[in-house]
């Protein structure tokens, strides 16, 4: 990566003046939010960008620990422990995600700051890239989000990572961008001497979905297990899907059953996929019994493509990723990143303390 463009990206970062209460989300000029005092926490920003009628924009925007910290007026060479959360994006974006940059395949922060997907067709669109990429946040929500995690819970970033904050806006069917895009988010931190546990993030994708015209209304299940010794306590969760999702749900699980929870275990429900509610503490407070986890839900409901897909072009990129043969070919939206032709169910959670051994089924 060039030095210019990291650069660039923190510049656009610290555009504005601070904010005022700790609480408070501040306008500033060309931007959505102000920018922590210095010491604070940091800011990051994809500044505006144009989404054409019919386009879907999907970026991915690298950043490294110690250029954030030296741009927040912090140690470079100390970890940043976040303990707060502040999104805002203006109207129609898909989905925000911020991850910490592991395994490297075709998405690399050495190939740019910037890296671009129009319409599906970069490595930023492809979610084998950051299979193994922790979470750090993640919104789809109009408006803005603040979130300060409970006391003494934090997620620590070290100095060489690098994180990568990725933004999906849709000016199609289903999803109107009638602006520019633009994101800022808040990265609040507290000192090191105050963290007394880890917090852990879940994120994970049912890629065997498949809303097809002979099979209307399918429900697709997950599970997630914390293969901890100690109780976990989930404090946030959501849950994603296109619009032919009708319910999201999520259930405490004991890490043994076979069968689904029953309903007092449920602890999450989402019934609009363009909106979908985040349930964060102190609204949830949820302990997992040692090696629990969790199981989820989605409920699909197909209907026709719009007329720019047709059931022709569902059947062509189910023949491209799936190898679908001919005779099986059934008008079916499966698991992918375009909103207009394909379907997901993602889950996202939030909890502590921090699990080394999570694994998703």
């Amino acid at each position: 990566m060039t030095r210019s463009l990291t650069s660039m990206l923190v510049a656009l970062g610290m555009m504005g003046v601070g904010c005022g209460g700790e609480e408070s989300i501040v306008p500033v000029e060309d931007g959505l939010l102000g920018r922590p005092p210095a010491g604070e926490g940091v800011q990051i920003t994809t500044g505006d960008f144009e989404v054409k009628s019919g386009d879907e924009a999907q970026d991915c925007y690298f950043f490294r620990v110690r250029d954030l910290a030296v741009s927040g007026g912090m140690p470079a060479d100390e970890p940043m422990i976040l303990h707060r959360t502040q999104i805002a994006y203006n109207p129609g974006s898909h989905h925000m995600n911020i991850f910490r940059v592991r395994t490297i395949l075709e998405l690399d922060p050495d190939k740019g700051a910037i890296q671009r997907s129009l319409n599906g067709a970069s490595p930023c669109s492809k979610s084998v890239n950051w299979k193994d990429w922790p979470l750090i946040a993640n919104s789809q929500n109009d408006g803005s989000f603040d979130w300060t995690y409970p006391e003494g819970v934090g997620n620590e970033l070290m100095p060489d990572e690098w994180i990568m904050l990725q933004t999906h806006y849709v000016n199609a069917t289903t999803q109107k961008t009638p602006d520019v895009g633009h994101v800022d988010v808040n990265l609040w931190t507290m000192p090191r001497s105050k963290l007394e546990l880890q917090m852990g993030t879940l994120f994970a994708t049912k890629q065997s979905i498949r809303v097809c015209q002979s099979n209307p209304t399918p429900t697709y299940s997950g599970t997630c297990q914390f293969n901890s010794p100690t109780p976990v306590q989930i404090i946030g969760a959501n849950g994603h899907f296109h619009s032919r999702g009708k319910e999201f749900d999520m259930y405490n699980w004991d890490g043994m059953s076979a069968t689904k929870p029953l309903q007092k275990d449920q602890f999450y429900e989402s019934l609009q996929w363009n909106e979908p509610p985040m349930k964060h503490a102190p609204e949830l407070d949820l302990e997992v019994t040692p090696s629990g986890g969790i199981w989820y839900s989605c409920k699909f409901e197909w209907h026709q493509p719009p007329p720019s897909v047709g059931c022709q072009g569902l059947n062509a990129l189910d023949k491209e990723l799936f190898g679908t043969p001919d005779d099986q070919l059934d008008c079916c939206y499966t698991f992918g990143n375009t909103v207009d032709r394909a379907e997901h169910c993602n889950v996202f959670a939030y909890y502590y303390p921090k699990s080394d051994d999570l694994k998703c089924f």
